[in-house]
């Protein structure tokens, strides 16, 4: 597979299109924030389970902050 760039939610290596379908939902449109938030942390909790939410929550701001999707978001202000 030949991965062109990333997706401009989460990073991941897509070879076309502006995100990847980890972060679609099934017509292709980016999920809503909360709904992405909430899988980024469970993805950072399920790397390290012994993570405490606040420390998982807190890493994913910090990545959201970083990707264009999302570095503009309301809830990510601060």
């Amino acid at each position: 597979m030949n991965h062109a760039h990333t997706c401009q939610s989460c990073g991941m290596p897509i070879e076309s299109g502006a995100y990847c379908h980890y972060c679609t939902d099934a017509s292709g449109q980016l999920q809503p924030f909360e709904e992405r938030f909430e899988r980024m942390v469970q993805w950072v909790l399920g790397r390290e389970p012994e993570t405490p939410r606040a420390i998982a929550e807190q890493r994913t701001r910090e990545y959201m902050r970083s990707m264009p999707a999302w570095r503009d978001h309301p809830l990510l202000a601060g």
